[in-house]
């Protein structure tokens, strides 16, 4: 079956080969030590603030247009493998400023890639750019400003704000959201991800949805233990990008078996399985259904609807 991904991360794709020609080209030979087991062959990070670092670390060898079109060109050939037909790609354009880069140039990068993957792979990409949380308002405010410039003509669907979800609630961010909704691009905020925020985690979700009016939210984890929120996802149709082995690498969950995947489904929310890094957490998105299957009762019912639902929640319909 063809599948469709709506929650993966560009600089979560690098390849262990590709970080290591990158820290060659830059003379960084420390990088792939840092990151990578002793084969060379994985990456390796401790809980969630630890994978915050690797996907620091290995952003900082992605320094020109070039860099991105190879990653992106890497990221056609595994999701093309992975029977993935069509999928939106976040990119951190938060990071790209911070690293004093010009996200139009990349984005043209990224975009030439893209089309490339179209005609060799079939694969269609479309990009979602995001901001980082803990980066404050007005950084986030640049990278939207950059992705309203590149448009629908560089392939952006959608804006998206990641990074440290406990660093400030998404309510700072209404603003700015409310000009993403003007311009009729999509938006998906990473919220409920973090299980250590407790209560504070399943609030975020609400505000996510209630305040800055997010039509999708990743990952969206703690608004499972808040029947009030759940209802609220139910009612308003809003998509939850799941990402359950993400969750257990990050250490938000202990084990996969406790992810709640069953009672998004049983609450009738929309939603799908997503890779979120796939290279850094060493994931395919074949697997995750298959695991999904096995540990948490997910039916081949289930995955059809799942898979129907992300079709219609994709922010780019042709």
């Amino acid at each position: 079956m063809k599948r469709v991904e709506l929650h993966t991360h560009l600089e979560g794709s690098v390849t262990p080969a590709r970080l290591v020609q990158l820290a060659g080209k830059y003379g960084q030979p420390g990088v792939p030590l840092q990151c990578l087991d002793e084969q060379g062959r994985q990456y390796r990070f401790h809980g969630f603030h630890g994978f915050l670092d690797l996907f620091k670390n290995v952003t900082q060898l992605l320094r020109r247009p070039e860099d991105y079109h190879l990653i992106t060109l890497d990221l056609g050939r595994q999701l093309a493998d992975d029977d993935v037909e069509y999928a939106e790609v976040i990119v951190s354009f938060g990071v790209m400023q911070v690293r004093q880069q010009d996200p139009l140039a990349n984005q043209r990068a990224i975009w030439d890639a893209a089309l490339q993957v179209a005609e060799s792979h079939g694969v269609t990409l479309r990009f979602v750019p995001d901001a980082v949380r803990q980066f404050g308002r007005d950084a986030a405010m640049r990278a939207w400003e950059a992705a309203a410039t590149c448009g629908r003509e560089l392939g952006v669907v959608g804006f998206g704000l990641g990074g440290d979800e406990t660093a400030g609630p998404a309510e700072d961010f209404a603003d700015l959201c409310a000009e993403v909704r003007g311009e009729g691009l999509g938006l998906s905020l990473h919220a409920g991800e973090v299980t250590a925020m407790g209560p504070a985690g399943a609030r975020s979700v609400r505000q996510a949805v209630e305040v800055c009016g997010a039509t999708r939210i990743g990952h969206g984890l703690c608004a499972a233990a808040d029947p009030l929120v759940m209802g609220l996802l139910a009612a308003r149709g809003v998509f939850v990008e799941l990402c359950p082995s993400s969750n257990v690498a990050t250490g938000n969950l202990d084990d996969l078996a406790r992810h709640p995947l069953r009672a998004f489904l049983e609450a009738g929310i929309p939603c799908c399985l997503n890779t979120d890094d796939r290279t850094l957490f060493g994931l395919d998105l074949r697997r995750e259904y298959q695991e999904a299957a096995a540990v948490l009762g997910l039916t081949d019912s289930e995955a059809q609807l799942m898979q129907k639902q992300a079709r219609q929640a994709a922010f780019h319909q042709d």
